[in-house]
């Protein structure tokens, strides 16, 4: 032990004799290392001393003379205060005593509060001041709260992911002492989640704002705050005022698509707005899905048709096709221009067996195609031709092309209805009006 003491004794005077000889004029006339000449020569002693030490991660040995380095010249290294943090850290975690514990974390406080002082970067630090009292006292999560508020109010998207994810974490610890209204919590939380997301659309590369964003997310969701109520009370009268803002229109539909709150009139006014300024075939589907569901299918329709304009991808159109294709059936009740929007989604898929499907429910849904019962019956030659090729196409779909194809056999033309109209069974046929389909006669069995 004495041996080893006499090491480190003997490493520090050599250091502080380097010190003097090499570089102690600078020192000596360097202000920032003391007031005064004795000053500046504790100041180096003590800085080669600490430094030593806490290089051979003696911490202990490293904690005094790192004392009086910050006493005496608190200006004289930014490193001083960066290893300041790890050697009270270290400390802290060795003493059991609570009150020295507090004591310590105050010590804490104040070695920010120096670095600020004396080489600013003021809201990085107090970024980092923040995270490390909600850290070590948690129990004064309302003070590490303003310290982080004011650090985001300084760095705003620059603050780093664990500030934010730290600040997010005290949004919750006020809200559960009950010290943050619901509606409070949503701004703050909105506010972190366009920073955190500028960050990674700056930088798609860095995991950290990524994991981040998963845990800032993930305490959000677990509040239970974001309501669709509670959304819609913040944000409806922003939104009124401001309709034309494009960010607060794209953080409504974040939150309320998060919250399940698509089925709200604001948040297809909110997409409105958005794809005014930024269209997109997907938000362009988004939007007439929303118009769909809401019955609006004049509006379905133009956006559909923006959609299937802005889609490049094959696959996609081939569906967008689809669903327009169904609403122009199912609520425009337009039974020639739904094949024909159909038959361009199989122009892009031709294995989209729903689409078949969808053109033989449009066939049989006709009741006017023909000039007598005979001719209006033929319809279902048709019908049941496209449910096949559903099934031959996709077979998935054979046990409900098989049912459909059971069903609508029953209205076939009776063997007697094909005799009097003088055609044979199995003899090809053209149904007639805007089906205009080549298909074979087949009797009612």
């Amino acid at each position: 032990m004495k041996f080893r003491n006499y090491i480190r004794l003997f490493a520090g005077v050599l250091l502080v004799s380097v010190s003097t000889s090499t570089i102690a004029q600078s020192y000596l006339e360097n202000p920032k290392y003391g007031p005064d000449v004795e000053a500046r020569k504790e100041c180096a002693k003590n800085m080669s001393l600490y430094q030593t030490f806490y290089q051979q991660n003696n911490y202990k040995d490293a904690y005094k003379p790192w004392q009086n380095v910050i006493k005496i010249c608190p200006a004289s290294s930014i490193n001083a205060y960066i290893r300041g943090v790890k050697l009270i850290k270290v400390r802290y975690e060795e003493v059991a005593d609570p009150a020295l514990k507090a004591s310590l974390v105050d010590s804490l406080m104040m070695i920010y509060d120096l670095r600020i002082t004396h080489f600013d970067k003021k809201g990085v630090v107090l970024g980092m001041k923040a995270e490390d009292l909600f850290a070590l006292a948690p129990e004064r999560y309302e003070e590490a709260f303003n310290i982080a508020r004011e650090a985001i109010s300084i760095e705003k998207a620059n603050a780093s992911p664990s500030t934010f994810f730290t600040y997010i974490s005290l949004v919750k610890a006020m809200y559960d002492n009950k010290k943050m209204t619901a509606d409070q919590v949503i701004e703050l939380y909105s506010q972190v989640s366009d920073y955190i997301d500028a960050q990674i659309a700056a930088n798609p590369s860095d995991d950290n704002a990524k994991l981040a964003k998963d845990g800032i997310d993930a305490i959000f969701a677990g509040m239970g705050v974001a309501n669709c109520d509670n959304v819609v009370a913040l944000f409806e009268p922003r939104f009124n005022a401001t309709p034309d803002d494009v960010n607060l229109c794209k953080k409504i539909r974040s939150l309320m698509s998060s919250n399940r709150c698509t089925s709200h009139p604001l948040y297809l006014n909110a997409s409105i707005q958005v794809f005014k300024v930024e269209p997109s075939a997907d938000l362009a589907l988004d939007i007439a899905r929303l118009q769909y569901e809401a019955k609006n299918a004049k509006d379905a329709e133009k956006y559909y048709n923006e959609a299937i304009n802005l889609e490049s991808s094959v696959e996609k159109r081939a569906n967008i096709y689809y669903e327009l294709a169904l609403l122009t059936f199912t609520e425009l009740k337009n039974l020639p221009k739904a094949k024909e929007i159909a038959l361009k989604a199989i122009e892009e898929n031709p294995n989209m067996g729903r689409a078949y499907k969808l053109i033989g429910d449009i066939y049989a849904s006709e009741r006017n195609c023909g000039n007598n019962d005979f001719e209006k019956k033929t319809v279902y030659w048709a019908a049941v031709d496209k449910y096949i090729k559903a099934k031959q196409v996709e077979p998935e779909l054979a046990d409900a092309m098989d049912n459909l194809i059971s069903t609508y056999s029953q209205y076939f033309p009776s063997k007697e209805d094909i005799f009097f109209y003088d055609l044979q069974v199995g003899d090809p046929y053209t149904v007639g009006c805007w089906i205009n389909e080549r298909t074979t006669i087949r009797e009612r069995k």
